[in-house]
């Protein structure tokens, strides 16, 4: 009966739009889609386009509605990136990553940054409002006050709890217990699946950036709020952190796979890791292979690990190094990579950091051959690494103009630091600067630099037309899977829908074993173990731990596909017409 009336609630609510958008796991549509981590978010976005908004102002409208349904994921208090494609041509790589507060400092800190990980120290700089706003900048056509409105009666209103939701939650529940009882209903208990959560806290911070825009966040009463919350928990952040804040506006980092121009993110995400990867597989006749060969997955999982390896040296805050970025993408220096593959034998895990390549020989553009007659040499990096959370959500936008969205936001962790002020969450995105001092290392904790994380939104164009729009959470998964999907869609010939639910598997050099979900045929894992000398670790299918993409993929007549994360009730939704 809870259940049932819980539904009758929401659908009341919703009544006025039901007939405007229609929602699924996936559905297809010639007037606009939107695909994200959850359906309320998805309509949502679906209802802007429906209103004339472009894939701009429905990107921003999932964004907040995200932070409001999905508050264990995202939301104002945490980070993220986006990539922004204009119906112009023009390309975009938003930046709006945290960053590490003023005062931080490992000399202010007793052992590692994991020990802060779930207190206010913990706490980087937020910039998911700041983003939202440079992406409004862009070219969104609705007033800023509107794409709020949607999230701020969501939140007021309430949403049924669905079962990752009240999972996470339940995961989490003494964290929350301790730290944010008022998230919890009634102020004790566990959100259970057909509950009605609703955050009229959030409603009115929502409010009240809606009304004020970005400075009330950034200047005004929130930030004030924040520094109170840091003074009486002992955190580092205070105001002045958050009004020095910047989102960083570039043109999006461009390599190409096979004849697609792909679009991703700068440093000190992984947009040049997943361009290194595809540098290299392109040497490789994958589309002879099916996506289960044992083989192929042998190659991508190798070439995954090699290029987790460069990441670590080459990845970081630009503002703060002099990166080879140029260098690590390009083809040439593919070619060393593709050197240090064994096709009959996996890498042994035990020496993954002796094979570190040197991608600042190839800045200024110098042949492989010359570079390895020259005997170029790089130091192996270190194997440690900052603790990677596998929590964090992405959605993909299109609409009928021709612009189109790809953005990834998180709070790092499931609920952040579960430190809750005015209705959200904070981030605990300082977990990934290193564990502790390491000289010379690029992700040393420094006051004001952008932590490096694995995030990657994508945009892939074939002449000059979007193709696929995607991306995924999941922490040292999201490279790995984001490769396969783009190696699913372009080499094996999958549906947006098959690619998204074929199972997925792990290439990352913390790992010394070859993680895989079920579905593979028994004897592709076989082969993997007793011929080519991987050890496998076999998950159940489909698990939260491979991430969960959101897909809106264009075909050549216009008529585009959005496909939902079957792995978190993912889902898609379009205008009728």
């Amino acid at each position: 009966m809870k259940r049932f009336l819980a539904f009758l609630f929401v659908s009341v609510l919703t009544l006025t739009t039901v007939l405007a958008v229609v929602s699924g796991s996936v559905v297809t549509s010639k007037y606009g889609m939107v695909a994200a981590a959850n359906e309320y978010a998805a309509r949502i976005g679906a209802e802007i386009l429906e209103r004339g908004g472009n894939a701009l102002d429905a990107a921003i409208a999932v964004s907040f509605a995200l932070g409001v349904a999905e508050p264990y994921a995202s939301g104002i208090g945490g980070e993220g990136y986006a990539i922004v494609r204009l119906a112009n041509g023009e390309r975009y790589a938003v930046d709006f990553k945290s960053v590490a507060p003023g005062l931080a400092s490992y000399d202010k800190i007793e052992g590692k940054l994991s020990s802060i990980n779930y207190t206010a120290k913990g706490a980087c700089v937020p910039g998911v409002v700041a983003g939202a706003a440079e992406v409004w900048k862009l070219g969104a056509r609705m007033p800023w006050a509107e794409l709020i409105k949607p999230s701020i009666d969501l939140a007021r209103n309430g949403l049924v709890v669905n079962e990752t939701f009240a999972g996470i939650v339940s995961d989490n529940y003494e964290r929350l217990l301790e730290n944010a009882p008022e998230f919890l209903k009634d102020g004790m208990l566990a959100w259970e699946p057909g509950d009605v959560f609703t955050n009229p806290t959030l409603a009115d911070t929502l409010e009240l950036i809606a009304k004020e825009g970005p400075d009330a966040f950034y200047k005004e009463k929130i930030a004030e709020d924040i520094e109170k919350f840091m003074l009486e928990h002992d955190g580092f952040m205070r105001k002045s952190d958050l009004e020095n804040y910047k989102a960083i506006v570039r043109e999006a980092l461009h390599g190409t796979y096979r004849g697609y121009d792909l679009y991703v993110p700068h440093p000190p995400v992984s947009g040049p890791q997943l361009l290194a990867i595809l540098n290299i597989l392109e040497n490789f006749n994958l589309s002879a292979f099916s996506w289960d060969d044992p083989l192929a997955v042998h190659i991508i999982q190798q070439v995954l690990v090699l290029e987790d390896v460069d990441r670590r040296l080459y990845i970081s805050d630009p503002a703060f190094f002099d990166l080879p970025t140029e260098g690590f993408i390009s083809k040439e220096y593919a070619k060393t990579r593709l050197m240090e593959l064994n096709l009959s034998k996996a890498l042994d895990p035990n020496t993954y950091f002796d094979h570190a390549g040197n991608a600042y020989e190839f800045v200024e553009g110098k042949t492989y051959e010359e570079v390895l007659l020259k005997g170029a040499k790089v130091s192996s990096s270190d194997p440690m690494d900052s603790y990677e959370f596998h929590s964090t959500t992405h959605f993909s936008v299109v609409d009928r103009y021709g612009n189109a969205v790809a953005w990834t936001q998180t709070l790092s962790s499931f609920f952040g630091t579960s430190m809750y002020v005015d209705g959200f969450f904070l981030n605990n995105e300082i977990g990934n600067f290193a564990s502790t001092y390491r000289e010379g290392d690029v992700i040393n904790l420094e006051p004001g630099k952008r932590p490096r994380t694995t995030i990657c939104p994508t945009i892939i164009e074939k002449d000059g037309k979007v193709k696929y729009v995607l991306g995924t959470p999941g922490g040292g998964r999201i490279i790995s899977t984001i490769t396969q999907l783009v190696v699913d869609l372009i080499d094996f010939g999958l549906s947006p829908e098959e690619a998204v639910k074929a199972p997925k598997f792990v290439g990352y050099a913390s790992y010394k074993d070859l993680r895989m979900e079920k579905g593979f045929p028994e004897n592709t894992v076989r082969f993997l173990e007793e011929v080519l000398g991987h050890k496998v670790k076999l998950y159940e299918y489909p698990d939260l731990f491979f991430g969960g993409p959101n897909i809106v993929a264009v075909e050549d007549d216009g008529t585009m596909i959005g496909v939902g994360s079957i792995r978190r009730n993912g889902a898609a939704a379009c205008p009728e017409k």
